[in-house]
């Protein structure tokens, strides 16, 4: 293992260029962060959910 894989294993940070580990979702409407599991946005009830790869 190297240092830097080290270090991403403890901050959680990316393994491999270009791969993505953690997503922030959102609604496209207002902006409301939701879980990964949102159907809707219960601030203004829109169903257009973005998926942004961080």
């Amino acid at each position: 293992m190297t240092v830097l894989d080290e270090l991403f294993d403890r901050i959680g940070g990316l393994r491999e260029v270009g791969e993505r580990t953690t997503v922030h979702y959102e609604c496209r409407r207002c902006g409301l962060t939701l879980s990964k599991d949102a159907i809707g946005c219960p601030s203004c009830g829109s169903d257009e959910i973005a998926a942004i790869p961080l």
